[in-house]
């Protein structure tokens, strides 16, 4: 699938391929569902308070909700930032994880400026690519990460964020796996787009991405595992 970006953000516009990603933590807050939703996930397991959207373990490209991984970078741009694996490529999880763990999904790559806003990233479609999906029933995701000591954002993408400014966490994961909860009273816009309503984003979710931020870097090392939704009262802890 191809994107377009306004800074850090993106658009898809045509065909999906897929990555590899790792972990860290962050917690919970309540949202409430608002009327113009997508398609609902399902509660947690009886008992449970999360619901899993991939660990990886079954080595192929879809999450537990049949979105596909796929990576992306500023080249539909005019840049020539790199990602690998490369964004329309076949999904291949990589060996690796936290403790329990064998597969993963991660990426390397390089950012330039040749794009003023040179970016890349990986990421995974909700449900089919642009057919949004209402999260808002939880109040948190978590996820492992292991990384290169650089910033990246995690983003959930919504056409309800106006110029694609969307609501995300920022965060640095050294190389170690750490596992983050991020409540969403902690997603923000990073302030360029026009204000969106946070709620109804929740309620139209397409998919989750982990992002660079700034630029340049010569080189780019980011895996991310056991993605999850939320919803329990946590404090929230930021490593």
């Amino acid at each position: 699938m191809k994107y377009f970006t306004n800074r850090h953000n993106l658009i898809k516009t045509a065909t999906i391929f897929v990555v590899a990603i790792a972990p860290a933590i962050v917690t919970a807050c309540g949202m409430t569902s608002t009327a113009q939703t997508g398609r609902s996930i399902p509660p947690p397991p009886e008992g449970q308070t999360s619901v899993l959207v991939d660990d990886l373990e079954d080595g192929d490209r879809f999450n537990q909700f049949q979105g596909t991984w796929f990576t992306y970078d500023d080249r539909e741009q005019g840049g020539d930032s790199k990602v690998i694996p490369e964004g329309y490529s076949a999904f291949t999880a990589s060996p690796g994880g936290p403790d329990g763990s064998s597969l993963t999904a991660s990426i390397k790559g390089k950012v330039t400026t040749t794009y003023q806003h040179g970016f890349l990233g990986m990421g995974t479609d909700l449900h089919s690519p642009n057919d949004p999906v209402d999260i808002s029933q939880y109040n948190a995701i978590e996820f492992w990460a292991k990384g290169d000591g650089k910033s990246y954002r995690m983003k959930l993408r919504s056409p309800v964020t106006g110029d694609y400014d969307d609501f995300g966490y920022n965060f640095a994961p050294a190389d170690e796996w750490t596992r983050y909860v991020v409540t969403f009273d902690q997603l923000k816009q990073e302030g360029w787009g026009k204000q969106s309503d946070r709620n109804k984003a929740l309620g139209q979710v397409i998919s989750i991405t982990w992002q660079t931020i700034n630029q340049p870097h010569d080189s780019i090392d980011l895996a991310v595992d056991n993605i999850r939704f939320r919803r329990t009262g946590v404090s929230p802890v930021t490593p």
